[in-house]
C-alpha cells in the first residue's frame, strides 16, 4: 500500500503541457530554421530573424510568458530585456494580419486577437473556440534575412511568404 501511494495519478510531476515563463519564440520554416522572434519599434510587428537586436532594423528581443492548453489564461504576454511589459500577442488590424503586441485589454479591442494564444507541446497554437489552429506565415520585409511574422487565416500566398512553426523554449 506504501507503494501505491507514492505513485498515485495525483501526483504527476512530469505535464508534457505546460505554461513556460521567460521564454523565447522561435520559428521554424524554409528560410528560418529556429530562428528568434523579435519586436519592431517602428511598427509594433513581430519579425523573425538571426539577430532579434538588429539596430538597423529597430528591432529588440522579447521574452514571452506562454500559458498552456490545459491552463485557464490562454494570452501570451512579452517582456522587453529590461524588465517592462511590451504588451500582449495579437494578430494586428492590418491588412497583412500582422503579428504585433497590444496593451489594449480584450474588452475594449475591436478587430484585434488577444486571448486563445497557448502551447499545446511547445507549439504556439490558437484556440477558435471548436478548434487549435496555426496559421502563422512569414514574408519578405526591407531588411534581409528579416521576415514579418503574420496570420494567413485566408490561405492567400504572397510572393516569397512561407508557413513557419512557432515554438516556445524556455529561457534557463
Amino acid at each position: 500500500l506504501a507503494c501505491a501511494s507514492a505513485i498515485s495519478p495525483s501526483r504527476n510531476v512530469n505535464v508534457k503541457r505546460k505554461a513556460e515563463t521567460n521564454a523565447t519564440l522561435y520559428a521554424y520554416g524554409t528560410n528560418s530554421s529556429s530562428w528568434p522572434i523579435a519586436y519592431g519599434l517602428d511598427d509594433g510587428y513581430l519579425y523573425i530573424t538571426q539577430t532579434p537586436d538588429d539596430a538597423n532594423a529597430n528591432l529588440v528581443p522579447i521574452t514571452w510568458d506562454l500559458p498552456s492548453i490545459t491552463g485557464e489564461n490562454w494570452k501570451v504576454n512579452g517582456t522587453f530585456v529590461n524588465g517592462t511589459s511590451a504588451g500582449s500577442l495579437t494578430i494586428t488590424d492590418s491588412d497583412d494580419n500582422a503579428m504585433g503586441l497590444t496593451q489594449t485589454p480584450q474588452a475594449v479591442t475591436v478587430n484585434q486577437t488577444t486571448y486563445g494564444w497557448a502551447l499545446f507541446a511547445t507549439q504556439l497554437v490558437y484556440n477558435n473556440n471548436s478548434q487549435l489552429e496555426a496559421q502563422f506565415w512569414a514574408k519578405p520585409s526591407e531588411w534581409e534575412d528579416t521576415y514579418l511574422l503574420f496570420w494567413n487565416s485566408d490561405d492567400l500566398v504572397s510572393t516569397g511568404s512561407f508557413p513557419v512553426v512557432v515554438k516556445g523554449v524556455e529561457n534557463s
